[in-house]
């Protein structure tokens, strides 16, 4: 392997030598990241996880970006990290070869030629209770700040397992051990009745209480708890090796427009309402966008602000149903802009980078804390990939 992903005991790139620094590998950093932006929360055609490199390589040192730019590819070539992090997927679209002759694997190609491993967090970050929207949120100094749309979309379902009293907490450990039972911020959630199961064993079977031939009532809860479909079959595997049963009972159904905690976007209130202007001065010393764009009215006070960071046009309407004074998002089109320029809720378009950069100091945060000095992090904020041109003064005829 290149020398820099080789392991060299007590050893990192830029960092002093330490033989009892802990040894930390790439799915370690993907657990981290997955206890607070958990992936199986995704959307359906979007692309996360370990999407390069060795899930047992070590790493010590990570650089974190939205995308895998040639700009970012090009540090990767000079400062060499084991590990790559970015918001965007650097594999985003199923590909069938990797070579560095095409756009949609040619990031691909060149990290995986540096020894590089890629983790991508996307749409499992902007879902997350503290995810994307929220961060962004916070940046503008919003106060009570809440989902927009309250829930993850996800494909959650309802597991329901029928098991003697004793054994409830046993089961419900193997359901959240293998993922299960994560509603936001809380985990191990569940809901137990108590009730009588009945069974007739037939001579072949090896109950464990009673005996075969005769008909038995016994003490059973009805564990109930909640899983995404994408982990539902290492949660059941897990569910029947705790079971003590020799033919468990276990029920699932799905949820309809079932949410996993989170939500998309974020709205919040400033402490004080001000000018429309002053709002977007703020704004923009704030997070340092190419630019803001706006429709709608003018002239206004500003005090309930709702967001989603990234790509959020289609969600003006939600922001308009909660009532607030100004939408700020990014991606805005013509027929948006139309829409908000005959409404009363204003809509800034701020860049797709500029607002979902700001999670990645906060993916730093969170890989520090879990890791502390065994991991070297450098974030790069690179700002967006489009231009404003303004024209200098007319030359002289």
């Amino acid at each position: 392997p290149p020398a820099h992903n080789r392991s060299v005991p007590g050893s990192r790139p830029g960092g002093p030598t330490n033989q009892y620094m802990p040894e930390v590998t790439v799915s370690d950093v993907y657990r981290a990241l997955d206890h607070h932006y958990p992936f199986v929360h995704r959307a359906d055609w979007d692309n996360v996880g370990i999407l390069a490199g060795d899930p047992a390589g070590r790493v010590r040192s990570v650089l974190v970006a939205l995308d895998a730019t040639p700009a970012v590819i090009s540090l990767c070539a000079r400062i060499r990290p084991d590990l790559l992090l970015t918001h965007h997927p650097v594999i985003f679209t199923p590909v069938k070869s990797i070579r560095p002759d095409t756009v949609d694997s040619s990031a691909a190609y060149s990290l995986l030629r540096l020894g590089v491993a890629v983790i991508s967090a996307h749409t499992n970050a902007d879902v997350a209770p503290r995810g994307v929207s929220w961060v962004f949120a916070r940046r503008l100094g919003l106060q009570g700040i809440r989902p927009l749309i309250p829930g993850e979309p996800s494909d959650a379902c309802k597991l329901a397992v029928f098991v003697p009293p004793d054994r409830a907490d046993a089961v419900m450990t193997a359901v959240a051990e293998a993922g299960g039972g994560r509603i936001g911020f809380y985990s191990r959630c569940s809901f137990r009745v108590s009730g009588v199961g009945t069974f007739l064993p037939s001579g072949d079977a090896r109950p464990l209480v009673g005996r075969a031939g005769r008909e038995e009532s016994v003490d059973e809860v009805r564990l109930e708890s909640v899983v995404a479909r994408g982990l539902l079959p290492q949660v059941l595997a897990a569910v029947r090796r705790a079971h003590p049963y020799e033919e468990p009972v276990i029920d699932v159904y799905p949820l309809v427009g079932g949410a996993l905690g989170g939500g998309v976007g974020a709205i919040g209130e400033r402490r004080f309402p001000a000018p429309l202007d002053a709002v977007l001065g703020e704004i923009f010393r704030k997070i340092r966008p190419a630019w803001i764009r706006t429709a709608g009215p003018r002239r206004k006070t500003v005090r309930r602000i709702a967001v989603v960071a990234g790509s959020g046009a289609d969600f003006a309407r939600a922001a308009r149903e909660a009532e607030a004074d100004l939408y700020v998002t990014g991606d805005l089109k013509y027929p948006h802009a139309l829409e908000a320029a005959a409404g009363k809720m204003t809509v800034a378009d701020v860049g797709h980078g500029s607002g979902e950069r700001w999670i990645l100091p906060e993916f730093r945060r969170v890989l520090s804390e879990r890791f502390g000095k065994a991991l070297a992090i450098r974030v790069l904020m690179e700002k967006e990939p489009l231009r404003m041109f303004r024209p200098g003064p007319e030359p002289p005829r």
